[in-house]
């Protein structure tokens, strides 16, 4: 987990801009309605509260990450409060039917000719 993704603050945040963050996503994502949502907010903060622990965090972790952009960007699109653009669901459904159909023609005999 990349606090600073789930939070949605850069890494020059400043100990308000924190605050503010994880206000805003405590209002959108209350603890009795979504609390594993709430979880990982309050882990995110408890890690980025004060600039100490930020620059801990950043020097700890940032670099022991070995994913690559695509996985990057997967945990970033799975994070709490993410704007989902219009047609994902089109392109998610477009490309499970692609999968599938892969599938059905590999799964397929050759015809012999």
């Amino acid at each position: 987990m990349n606090p600073f993704l789930v939070l949605d603050v850069g890494l020059d945040a400043t100990d308000a801009e924190v605050r503010a963050a994880y206000q805003a996503l405590l209002r959108r994502f209350p603890p009795e309605q979504r609390p594993s949502q709430f979880q990982l907010i309050q882990e995110a903060y408890q890690a980025l509260r004060t600039e100490r622990e930020r620059w801990r965090w950043r020097l700890l972790h940032l670099d022991a990450s070995n994913d690559g952009p695509l996985e990057a960007l997967e945990n970033f699109a799975r994070m709490p409060g993410r704007f989902r653009p219009p047609g994902a669901t089109a392109l998610r459904d477009l490309v499970r039917a692609c999968g599938a159909a892969a599938m059905r023609e590999q799964a397929a005999p050759a015809c012999p000719r």
